[in-house]
């Protein structure tokens, strides 16, 4: 039930007509109304602004709330992305540069029941998704709500800064970093303030994120600023724990940048002020001179742990700060899926010259496809690129062994670090933990991922694949999947589960991870059936290989960048 107190605070009415209307305490939002994959009506309120535009003086800043307006806020467009370059799946063909503007840390918000809607005050569970994208592109409106609004959530997502604008940190006072982490706080905390209005229960929120959304979930759980803003979490196909969701050596990176841009200096005030007279667009095109090879790494600029503040997002080590049990207690899935990481080496997969070339230069070029080249003493790659060819491939070439290597992707990229972070977080805190394996391949014609790679190998559940079946994506990749009964039944299959989770928790018949300690203990979701979808209990071979090649991954000072900050006070 809604207090009495929130309900003075918070007033809210709706107009239900083709264009419904809230009253929020910044001011009137009118909205548009569309439908559900099975014909409900749902209220969309779309380009709703949380923050002041992040432009001018104010970029490279921490972001700040919005003020209130005058009159009605039309909000019946989907608002500009945030500023990226284009993403030739998403993009394709596109003519310019970069895609999107500054401008936009905008939200987008769907219900099927109003305050109106809802005579005994009783609110509705709300969703919070943050879109992933390699913190580097994508947008919140591509995770759509017309699967999730079959049932009753106020369902919310949102852009945040990427890339260059998001990320850039000179690893001082002066630039500390992760204002895309920040916008995503804030983000949050105009949803705890007013999601009421939109018929939202402010006191059951969960946040749920894919790839790089889900290393956001995850860094939410751990992030002192965002302590109390949700409830649950869900973290699909990412962690903090994956090498490519931690950026190392910020400043590094953050020189690299401003070089290619004509704002050379070792002044961090002088750099960062010559930044902001740059055009956007040229900074973000910029971010092409940190890739390595074949587009990777996936994470050319991104996440940092930042230097101790009373306003930094993260200051300690992701495994220190769960250890301490100082962490956003509130129960948690992780995920994965059984074939995560063969959208990260299409180029390997499909082009000779790269598979021919990683084959011939291994030893150099694979610490950059396995995102361990920052994390090790130089002195060892050879050794520890011998050590994995031969555990994965042992005598084979990469294409004899294909499967394989494309299996030392998903377990280096997303499967040991999902299982570490469960696992650790089962020890350590006192909510519930579960996890899944997504292993469903999809339907024949549902799932393209499958046709591409089928000369290859059987096909299998590719990186985010679940998501298909929680949201109405935006992708042009996949078809309706109205049009698959079999994808239907499994989109019922899965919002089945997310339901039982956000409702109730602990949740009926599943069993925590915590239960199979020291082991891997995961619900495998093979298709639509429950019955056919049963926990497991396995050894974490994978994690244990990888842990045993001793890389510095949880040493604060390697991932600090080895050129010291040199700046005026500000």
């Amino acid at each position: 039930m809604l207090s009495a107190v929130v309900w003075t605070v918070v007033a809210a009415v709706a107009v239900v007509a083709e264009q419904p209307e809230v009253v929020t305490t910044l001011g009137t939002i009118k909205g548009s109304t569309i439908e559900s994959l099975h014909g409900r009506t749902i209220y969309a309120f779309e380009g709703v602004p949380y923050a002041k535009p992040p432009i001018g003086k104010h970029r490279f800043k921490q972001s700040v709330p919005g003020t209130a307006w005058a009159g009605v806020l039309n909000a019946t467009r989907i608002p500009n992305m945030c500023m990226q370059l284009p993403n030739p799946m998403t993009f394709k063909d596109f003519p310019l540069d970069v895609a999107g503007s500054e401008d936009c840390l905008y939200m987008n918000i769907y219900t099927t029941k109003l305050p109106a809607d809802l005579p005994d005050g009783t609110l509705q569970d709300v969703i919070v998704h943050i879109h992933g994208g390699a913190f580097q592109m994508l947008s919140g409106d591509l995770w759509g709500p017309r699967h999730l609004l079959d049932r009753d959530f106020v369902y919310v997502n949102f852009n945040y800064r990427m890339g260059v604008l998001g990320f850039l940190s000179l690893d001082d006072k002066t630039c500390p970093g992760n204002n895309g982490l920040k916008d995503q706080t804030l983000a949050l905390k105009w949803v705890n303030k007013h999601i009421a209005a939109f018929g939202g229960n402010p006191n059951s929120i969960t946040i749920t994120g894919i790839s790089a959304g889900g290393a956001s979930v995850h860094y939410h759980l751990l992030s002192p600023l965002s302590k109390g803003l949700f409830h649950k979490a869900i973290a699909n196909s990412g962690v903090v724990l994956n090498p490519w969701a931690l950026t190392k050596r910020p400043r590094e990176k953050a020189l690299v940048i401003a070089n290619a841009v004509g704002c050379s200096s070792n002044d961090s005030v002088l750099i960062l002020e010559c930044l902001r007279d740059r055009p956007a667009e040229q900074l973000v095109v910029s971010s092409k001179l940190l890739e390595t090879w074949a587009g990777l790494p996936i994470d050319a600029i991104g996440p940092i742990i930042e230097q101790p503040s009373a306003n930094a997002f993260i200051d300690q080590q992701p495994i220190d700060i769960i250890k301490s049990r100082t962490i956003n207690d509130v129960p948690v899935i992780f995920s994965y899926t059984n074939d995560e990481g063969s959208v990260f080496v299409i180029r390997v997969l499909m082009e000779e010259k790269y598979n021919k070339e990683l084959q011939e230069r291994w030893d150099d070029l694979l610490p950059h496809v396995l995102e361990y080249n920052d994390v090790m003493d130089p002195s060892h790659m050879t050794q520890i690129a011998s050590e994995i060819r031969k555990y994965y491939l042992g005598d084979r070439n990469i294409m004899e062994a294909l499967p394989d290597f494309v299996r030392s992707v998903s377990e280096r990229y997303f499967d040991n670090g999902i299982q570490e972070a469960a696992m650790l977080h089962a020890q350590h805190q006192a909510s519930p933990v579960y996890a899944y394996r997504f292993s469903y391949a999809g339907e024949k014609g549902f799932n393209p991922f499958n046709e591409m790679f089928q000369k290859f190998y059987q096909g299998k559940a590719p990186h985010g694949f679940d998501g298909q079946f929680y949201y109405s994506m935006g992708s042009p990749l996949f078809p309706p999947i109205q049009n698959f009964t079999e994808s239907l039944a499994m989109s019922k299959t899965m919002i089945d589960y997310w339901e039982s989770f956000i409702k109730g928790t602990p949740v009926t018949s599943w069993s925590t991870v915590k239960s199979g300690l020291p082991d891997w203990r995961f619900l495998d979701i093979l298709g639509p059936e429950t019955a056919g979808n049963v926990f497991k209990t396995e050894k974490t071979t994978s994690l244990n290989f990888w842990n045993g090649l001793n890389l510095k991954e949880n040493s604060l000072e390697k991932m600090k960048s080895s050129l010291p900050p040199v700046h005026n006070e500000l």
